[in-house]
């Protein structure tokens, strides 16, 4: 058998093509070129160092211009002699290596320069392709004032920017953009009055006056004379109801106040204190009417104007319009901003009212907790400790009767529906109650009264409805 011959790289993937040599000449294993066997055997064959041999691929000699040293091409008709001896074999090698990689050097040389000629020409020329150049776009305010509808707003821009976007978007009604912008330009100056005078403006038409009167007053803390922010804290005041605090403002607000604003503020004044003669005289009719007239003038927000007329409907059997008023009246209501702005006083009645409304609706637990809280503000008021009598008792009633009811003790659970009665005579929920307890003792006639009782203090009743259905059925 033969014996195995080493085949060198060049060899097996072909020195001609043109994987080969770019294999060949750009191996980082290769430090010469690999040489037959019969070379290796014989070293006194090889060429000398002088010779075109490269020992380092990755650094290829410069291509010579002189013509004399370049070999001769050979003819293309005539066939090409074989050599006879092996000596010219690592020549032809090194040879046709060196000239393939020249060749792919060049190829990838000029294929690098010509997409950097694409990417960087100066003429704007890509191959037949002529790029217009573009425009150069300059930045501009207006690109980033967005609306704020959950789109991205360029934030980093001067107060004064921010007031005015915000100002924009005052002007087309959008309060709760503006409100964005009012609070940016805060955040990045909070010392400047105009930022919270115009974010006061934003939330008293977003319908929240608490905290419009507290942003005037902090733009009138940072400057006493801002005549704008005093009127502005004067309307806020005069719809609160807080009328002796809206003249004072008024008299500060130089050039902003008018005659009518004056007026109103009189106006309002005169209406209170009538309200304040009917509820002494419980005259509900005309302490009703005299709220009505104190919300045209301009007290539309007042709590203590809705505590008066709750206070008038409760006492006039319209228990419904009661609770929607006063649900109206105190939307927003927090302790301690009710406090701050009207006083221990005016809160201790607003809850002591609250109270009263809960006990006529069948809260009976929430009127317990008004009423001991408005007995912790004002402990000194007989009213309000008398509500607050009231309010445990009642919820006791309805508690002891219940129990008994469910325990088939009816006649029992009748007698403290009757005590819970004394102490509030005009209670819906309790009457319904003791017409269920005579219903169950067949006392179906006095049973329809109390239904009837319930319903005209409650048209919506439900329940003393269908008990009263079915007490006249048992009556036939």
């Amino acid at each position: 058998m033969a014996k195995s011959k080493k085949i060198s790289t060049g060899q097996l993937f072909g020195c001609e093509s043109l994987l080969g040599c770019i294999f060949q000449s750009w191996s980082p294993r290769r430090r010469k070129p690999s040489l037959p066997e019969k070379d290796h055997r014989a070293k006194d064959n090889l060429p000398s160092k002088s010779s075109t041999t490269v020992t380092n691929p990755k650094i290829l000699p410069r291509k010579s211009t002189d013509t004399s040293s370049q070999p001769k091409k050979s003819d293309p008709q005539k066939p090409q002699q074989k050599q006879k001896s092996d000596e010219n074999l690592p020549r032809k090698s090194s040879d046709s290596a060196r000239k393939s990689s020249d060749s792919a050097r060049k190829s990838i040389s000029s294929g690098s320069s010509r997409t950097e000629s694409k990417r960087f020409s100066l003429n704007g020329v890509m191959g037949n392709i002529i790029v217009k150049p573009q425009p150069a776009v300059k930045a501009d305010v207006t690109q980033t004032r967005r609306r704020w509808e959950g789109k991205p707003v360029n934030y980093r821009l001067d107060p004064e920017t921010l007031k005015k976007m915000g100002n924009e978007e005052y002007c087309r009604g959008r309060f709760g953009d503006a409100l964005v912008f009012y609070e940016r330009a805060i955040s990045a100056d909070p010392k400047t009055p105009t930022y919270w005078s115009n974010k006061s403006a934003a939330l008293i038409s977003l319908g929240r006056l608490l905290e419009a009167s507290d942003a005037c007053e902090e733009a009138l803390r940072l400057n006493p004379t801002y005549e704008r922010a005093h009127q502005r804290l004067a309307s806020l005041q005069l719809r609160l109801g807080e009328v002796e605090k809206a003249m004072s403002h008024y008299n500060e607000a130089g050039k902003y106040t008018e005659t009518k604003h004056i007026e109103q503020v009189e106006d309002v004044i005169k209406c209170l204190r009538r309200c304040d003669e009917a509820r002494r005289s419980k005259e509900w009719n005309v302490a009703l009417k005299e709220t009505l007239f104190a919300m045209s003038y301009g007290a539309d927000s007042s709590p203590r104007v809705y505590a008066l007329q709750t206070e008038a409907l409760l006492h006039l059997q319209r228990h419904e319009e009661a609770y929607s008023v006063y649900q109206k009246g105190t939307k927003r209501f927090e302790i301690d901003s009710f406090i701050k702005i009207f006083g221990l006083s005016i809160t201790s009645y607003l809850l002591m009212v609250g109270a009263q409304v809960y006990i006529a609706v069948g809260r009976f637990e929430d009127a317990v907790t008004a009423s001991r809280q408005a007995a912790r503000l004002d402990p000194s008021s007989e009213e309000v400790n008398a509500v607050a009598r009231k309010a445990r008792a009642v919820a006791s009633a309805r508690l002891s009767g219940n129990l008994l009811f469910n325990a088939s003790k009816f006649e029992g659970a009748c007698v403290v529906y009757t005590e819970g009665l004394e102490k509030d005579p005009y209670n819906a929920l309790l009457l319904c109650n003791r017409a269920a307890s005579r219903f169950k003792l067949g006392l179906f006639v006095k049973a329809i009264e109390d239904c009837t009782l319930a319903l005209s203090l409650q048209p919506s009743y439900r329940k003393a409805r269908r008990r009263r259905a079915d007490s006249y059925a048992k009556c036939k």
